[in-house]
């Protein structure tokens, strides 16, 4: 086994523990809108919020809604409040404005030189700050909850494909600063995801200038980008930040410390040590492209499902969980403590991996719904016949013909006959999906574990 699995517990409590979790913010029955544009609409960030939440509070079901719309200025998120983010029902709303008020183009090395452009500039950018305030009172005029967080990052320092919008960046710091002062004056929780966003990418391209924690494009997050805004959120809002925790003394057959988790059955012998061991929590599965030790001590600051035992006598110990070996370590190795949520095989793993992929399934529903009304307030809201699936055909066939030499035109045309195809299945991929988020909260129940550690010969 790595070094890299060991805790070192610096103080262990000498009788029988057990914490009461840190009650998170969002309570049972919440309903969490994530209000944008493009980046909340692709939904990285409270996918894996909600991925967190879900197998570490269990018992808690928790509705995140997208309330995000690709192309969206701040007007356009005004304009569809009452029928598309207030008619959910949301308990909670997170505020996370992007930079299409600002318009990136007007930042362009080609464009500095025409006239006014500094005056443009300043009105996007106050168009921003006035329409920000204007959205938080809406959603409290509404009893709602507003948590704020600030912009993603323009990445203007890459050595990217995309062109440069020089200075989008530095706008886009001035929203965050904007949003700190609106945090103050209606007391508002804040994450701030632009700070945090710009300290990692400075890392990575202080290693490789081509690459970005945002992407080729400059403006849309990366799944590790994703990953760090959502490690923010966590760090802000309070959350049980283990696992659980567990100490056993062997020789004296005693527990010492259960944390998160109950412990029962504890049996000891010269050579062998058996215990049911049940945890409140489910350690966090990694999505696909994101190590979530990256650019954080992740595991051990917000993952850490310890295990520890003394009293072992020297040599070998093998590990096994629900009657399959996890691994082997030395009496020293489970005196210090060991991190389980690093060891993949464990059966509690495994049953969060289950629970991830649970989470797909319904993500991609989430996104095939979330397409359809991006459709419908992009494109849709302004056509003059549109009571039929028959008067949709018809405009869009018309703006296919308008647009013949575009070259986003296949784009399009994909678009479309996705909406064509998917909207007259919206209610039965509705029903699908609450069915499969019930689903999801039956597979992250905790199970009881029978836990065997027993003497290697040497």
């Amino acid at each position: 086994m790595k070094r890299t699995i060991f805790i070192t517990i610096l103080t262990l409590l000498l009788f029988v523990s057990v914490a009461i979790s840190q009650p998170p913010v969002f309570q049972n029955g919440d309903r969490i809108a994530f209000i944008g544009s493009s980046i909340a609409q692709k939904g990285g960030n409270f996918h894996n919020i909600n991925l967190f939440l879900a197998t570490r509070y269990p018992n808690r079901k928790i509705t995140f809604l997208n309330a995000g719309i690709g192309g969206d200025f701040s007007n356009d998120i005004i304009d569809r409040m009452d029928a598309d983010i207030l008619s959910t029902r949301p308990t909670w709303a997170v505020m996370m404005l992007e930079e299409n008020d600002l318009q990136p183009g007007l930042y362009y090395k080609s464009r500095q030189e025409e006239a006014g452009i500094a005056e443009k500039k300043q009105y996007w950018l106050d168009n921003w700050f006035r329409n920000a305030d204007s959205i938080i009172r809406i959603l409290k005029n509404a009893n709602i909850k507003v948590i704020l967080e600030t912009p993603t990052i323009y990445d203007q320092t890459g050595d990217l494909p995309a062109e440069n919008g020089y200075g989008v960046n530095d706008a886009l710091q001035k929203c965050a600063a904007h949003l700190r002062q609106l945090a103050e004056k209606y007391d508002l929780p804040l994450v701030d995801c632009w700070s945090i966003l710009r300290e990692v990418n400075e890392v990575v391209q202080k290693k490789d200038p081509t690459k970005s924690i945002i992407g080729p494009d400059r403006v849309h997050v990366s799944p590790m980008g994703y990953f760090v805004m959502a490690y923010q959120f966590l760090k802000t809002i309070p959350v049980n930040n283990i696992v659980s925790n567990t100490a056993i003394d062997a020789r004296k057959n005693r527990l010492l410390l259960q944390e998160n988790c109950s412990v029962s059955e504890l049996q000891s012998s010269r050579n062998q040590l058996s215990f049911t061991y049940k945890s409140n929590a489910l350690p966090f599965p990694a999505p696909d492209g994101v190590n979530v030790d990256s650019f954080f001590s992740f595991s051990s600051e917000m993952n850490a499902e310890t295990f520890r035992i003394k009293g072992l006598k020297q040599g070998n110990y093998s590990l096994s969980i629900d009657r399959k070996s996890v691994g082997s370590f030395s009496a020293k190795e489970l005196e210090r403590g060991v991190n389980l949520s690093l060891i993949k095989s464990t059966p509690q793993y495994m049953q969060s991996l289950k629970v991830l992929s649970l989470f797909e399934e319904y993500w991609n529903i989430e996104s095939a719904i979330r397409r359809l009304k991006s459709l419908e307030y992009s494109y849709i809201k302004r056509f003059e016949n549109k009571e039929t699936m028959a008067d949709l055909q018809n405009s869009f066939d018309e703006i296919l013909e308008q647009n013949k030499q575009n070259k986003n035109y296949n784009t399009l045309k994909n678009v479309f006959a996705s909406y064509m195809t998917n909207k007259p299945k919206e209610k039965e991929m509705l029903l699908q999906s609450e069915s499969l988020y019930q689903t999801i909260y039956e597979n992250c129940a905790p199970i009881a574990r029978q836990y065997v550690i027993a003497r290697l010969p040497d």
